[in-house]
């Protein structure tokens, strides 16, 4: 039988807790800085790091294989027609909400982005710009992206668009069809999309209130 040596004890120190060993202190219970759990305190800073991990055209190509491994998977949340039609009606309209969050975070992170691109050359600047074009919106969304936010918050409760996301991710997880997928980042993709959606609530209620 495998036994545990729990050789330690716990030190008070105001706010946290450190774990005394026979070698060294170290800080119990701990996690550094994660946009994840900052996204309800800074929603803009939110923006800014989830658009340096991701460009919009990154984000929209990863879920659209998303949708197509949850779709082929019918070992899944998705095994019947209404809830692949929902899920992909889910998925259009959250296209548009990445488009619309990178249009905000052009617009309220321009500084940032200036200085992140500073040692670029001019060519590459215009690549990025020209990749990650929005498509989806019109002139006026493009204008007050806010709108397109809103839209997405009246069509999907909250409830909803967490759970189709954690469905989703379950569906790539257990997908064992003949496209080959890349497994090593999905957690780190879900985080992603579950900020921004997050986020788009915080908007939507600040809005109301």
């Amino acid at each position: 039988m495998l036994r545990c040596n729990l050789n330690y004890k716990i030190l008070s120190n105001k706010n946290t807790q450190f774990m005394e060993t026979g070698t060294t202190n170290r800080k119990r219970f701990y996690k550094p800085w994660h946009f994840l759990s900052q996204a309800g305190k800074r929603p803009l800073r939110i923006l800014w790091e989830v658009f340096d991990t991701y460009h919009p055209d990154e984000l929209k190509q990863e879920l659209q294989c998303w949708q197509r491994q949850a779709l082929c998977n019918d070992n899944s949340a998705y095994d019947e027609g209404g809830a692949r039609e929902d899920l992909m009606d889910f998925i259009q309209q959250l296209f548009r909400l990445i488009e619309a969050f990178h249009v905000l975070n052009e617009q309220k992170n321009a500084g940032r982005k200036r200085k992140h691109q500073k040692g670029l050359s001019k060519d590459a600047r215009k690549m990025i710009a020209k990749m990650n074009t929005p498509v989806l919106l019109t002139a006026g969304e493009k204008k007050n992206p806010q709108q397109v936010i809103h839209q997405f918050c009246k069509t999907f409760r909250g409830s909803y668009a967490q759970t189709e996301l954690l469905d989703m991710l379950d569906a790539v997880i257990t997908y064992k069809g003949g496209t080959e997928v890349y497994k090593g980042n999905l957690v780190m993709f879900y985080e992603a999309l579950l900020v921004l959606v997050n986020v788009a609530y915080k908007i939507y209620r600040h809005h109301n209130s």
